[in-house]
């Protein structure tokens, strides 16, 4: 998959300390001291760097995804994914050394924070994406400050996480080259329409009762030419949780390693909105066995259905996800075909029917 990527914060990433995270309960995240946001609203913001912007726009005219960061202390990452016909792309965005977005410079994200898959049906235009909070603590929130945990959407979206505001624009549509002019760009920027404005608690994560909220909009058609609409939903959740109450399981994820072997049910549901794997508590498999080695990433493997296909996302792992043919940054889940995690654990897909 192609990506061009710029990180500010590039030459840091070989000294980086991914040992600390920002993962812990809600009455606790005001504690953790925070860099200054970019100063301004996202349209200033935007006027202040807009030949950044335009150049990133105008450089990638085919379908795709322009994904730009700024902070307090200026912009601190830009990302241009390209769409592939009924495949996807990703980024993950965090403080870890190994993520494509890699931002340090502010402790209340967390090592893997936000995961966005790029994903286009054949001779779809304009593209579609999601962002997905990976169970952190701290989510993200839309203009409005409203915190949320996964959104989908097929024109520009603006959001902040922690002190950062992101901006993403999906590439690939008719029309001229951005103008010069930052104030006609920015009214060029269609309208965020919220079809659900589903309200992130990161401390459900900590109490099984938090698992009740199960439905997964489907994916809308995009609004008139003046605005974006914009699916919200739940995020990644705990695949026994969202097992209750939804009828027989899809299938079930198989881990087997030196530690033995665990099978999880993984309903409809479950599968549209993510199972995570990995060894840490905001994990399926957290204090299993079964991944407890330390090459194991604390998360380490998204799966998640997209078009009705299920594939596995490496969530910027330390040691690596590989595929019998080399390693794996995306992928689609086929049965049968084993995906190695850190060459210590297997993870295999049995549908159910």
């Amino acid at each position: 998959m192609t990506r061009s990527v710029w990180v500010h914060h590039e030459h840091e990433r070989a000294q980086a300390d991914n040992d600390g995270t920002a993962f812990m309960p809600c009455a606790r995240v005001s504690a953790i001291p925070r860099k200054s946001s970019p100063a301004g609203s996202f349209q200033e913001i935007l006027r202040q760097h807009y030949p950044a912007f335009r150049k990133l726009l105008n450089d990638h005219r085919e379908p795709g995804l322009a994904l730009v960061v700024a902070g307090g202390e200026g912009l601190e990452a830009s990302v241009w994914l390209d769409a592939k016909e009924n495949d996807i792309n990703a980024c993950i965005i965090g403080r870890h050394s190994s993520a494509e977005v890699f931002l340090p410079s502010d402790p209340a994200l967390s090592l893997r924070q936000l995961a966005v898959i790029l994903h286009r049906c054949q001779d779809e235009r304009p593209v579609r994406f999601r962002v997905l909070d990976l169970r952190t603590a701290v989510a993200f929130a839309d203009e409005r400050g409203s915190r949320l945990e996964a959104v989908e959407a097929q024109g520009p979206l603006l959001l902040r996480c922690a002190s950062f505001a992101i901006y993403l624009f999906p590439t690939g549509r008719a029309g001229e080259l951005w103008p010069e002019d930052p104030d006609v760009a920015w009214r060029m920027i269609p309208e965020r329409a919220y079809l659900e404005r589903e309200s992130a608690d990161p401390a459900r994560w900590l109490v099984p009762a938090g698992g009740a909220r199960q439905v997964v909009p489907q994916v809308q058609q995009a609004g008139h030419s003046g605005t974006t609409l914009v699916d919200s939903f739940p995020g990644p959740a705990f695949a026994s949780w969202v097992l209750q109450g939804c009828g027989p399981a899809r299938g079930e994820i198989v881990v087997r390693s030196a530690s033995g072997k665990v099978s999880l049910p993984v309903s409809v549901n479950a599968a549209r909105q993510g199972v995570l794997l990995g060894r840490y508590e905001r994990c399926d498999t957290a204090g299993l066995p079964v991944l407890s080695s330390d090459r194991l990433s604390r998360v380490h493997l998204l799966v998640i259905e997209i078009d009705g296909v299920l594939y596995a996302l490496d969530t910027a792992s330390t040691n690596g996800s590989w595929l019998p043919t080399g390693p794996l940054r995306t992928a689609r889940v086929e049965p049968g075909r084993p995906i190695m995690l850190a060459g210590d654990a297997s993870v295999e897909w049995r549908p159910f029917h």
